[in-house]
């Protein structure tokens, strides 16, 4: 009871922390943490309406292009993809289950700057839903 508590405050205040980058950025940007399979967990820039479909695309969109084909790793795994000014980095969450994605889309943001940052807040987010390690 304790550690998924705890495990859950902490994967909210890491996605909290991610909003209030993607907020403080002067063009549009937004992100979804979702399942593998595409299932929305939580969501920041996008109508409503508009989740259910962007999760399932980066679901889509991560098994199209990453290199792992078997099963989940205990790696981070980054695919991009832009369009116009518009470049989007879909992460692997790794971590218990490893199952969910992180993707994160903005403009005017220096592409390597993005993957290393999504990628960073993938780990973070891949410690917290793993729990306590050692416990």
């Amino acid at each position: 009871m304790g550690a998924d508590a705890a495990s859950e405050a902490q994967v909210e205040a890491l996605w909290s922390s991610l909003v209030e980058v993607l907020r403080a950025m002067d063009d549009p940007s937004c992100a979804v943490l979702c399942t593998a399979t595409g299932t929305p967990v939580a969501a920041y820039g996008l109508p409503k309406p508009e989740v259910p479909r962007v999760s399932r695309a980066a679901g889509t969109a991560f098994a199209t292009h990453s290199r792992h084909d078997a099963g989940p790793s205990a790696e981070v795994e980054t695919v991009e993809l832009t369009t116009g000014r518009a470049h989007t980095v879909i992460a692997s969450v790794p971590g218990a289950g490893a199952d969910h994605l992180l993707a994160v889309t903005a403009e005017g943001v220096s592409p390597p700057l993005l993957e290393a940052w999504t990628r960073r807040a993938a780990e973070d987010l891949g410690e917290a839903l793993s729990g306590p390690v050692g416990d």
